[in-house]
């Protein structure tokens, strides 16, 4: 089947597409996610997480001679990043991929060290080696398909993105609406402040952790 057509083909059937070169990193899914079950790899509760309209209200604005970070909204950079780390406490086991915009930017290492360091210790990798063709881009779900593309790839069977950009996420899995109750969809002018917001991490928190699968497994 021609490539043109085989695009339009999965994206009809809910399966997120990118065509690459050998030197990007492999974003489509794997096969697994056509077959009946998902190859489950681990059980480690797995938050994803963005920046701006987050974990503070505003779009960064980099001063590339300095490297000073500010907020086009004149609000404080990540005001709401103490409020996660408390509602994450209790839960030691819960991993952090950081989904920002900001590693287009700055080095990963970078990225992360504006983070408090009880949110930075769990820190285990970012989605920013993931590239989203251009109709993601120009429909607004690039975003969600680079999380999908992660978690899919890794094996995350308890996971949860939270971020303001998460369109689309409906049309996304291997049946459409499969995947919808693993986003979160912000409102970027409150991020996590949002008490509807909180409720969804915190109700995924207590569901992740009543079942006995989301203790900490990883297979190779």
């Amino acid at each position: 089947m021609p490539r043109a057509e085989a695009d339009v083909v999965l994206r009809a059937l809910g399966h997120p597409v990118t065509w690459h070169s050998g030197s990007t990193r492999v974003a489509d899914p794997p096969d697994d996610i056509t077959r009946h079950t998902l190859a489950i790899r681990s059980t480690t509760p797995t938050l994803f997480v963005d920046y701006d309209g987050t974990l503070h209200v505003g779009r960064a604005l980099l001063d590339t001679t300095t490297g000073h970070v500010t907020l086009d909204s004149g609000r404080p950079l990540f005001e709401f990043a103490p409020l996660l780390a408390e509602m994450l406490e209790p839960y030691p086991a819960v991993e952090i991929v950081l989904t920002t915009s900001w590693l287009q930017e700055l080095p990963t290492e970078q990225v992360i060290s504006y983070l408090p360091l009880e949110l930075r210790r769990r820190v285990v990798g970012t989605t920013g080696d993931i590239k989203p063709r251009m109709g993601y881009l120009r429909d607004g779900t690039a975003r969600t398909y680079t999380i999908s593309s992660y978690a899919y790839g890794e094996g995350l069977k308890n996971w949860l993105a939270i971020d303001d950009s998460v369109y689309g996420a409906y049309h996304f899995g291997r049946e459409p609406g499969e995947l919808v109750d693993h986003f979160c969809l912000l409102d970027s002018a409150r991020g996590i402040s949002d008490e509807s917001a909180q409720r969804c991490i915190r109700d995924w928190l207590a569901r992740v952790y009543t079942d006995d699968s989301a203790l900490p497994v990883r297979l190779g």
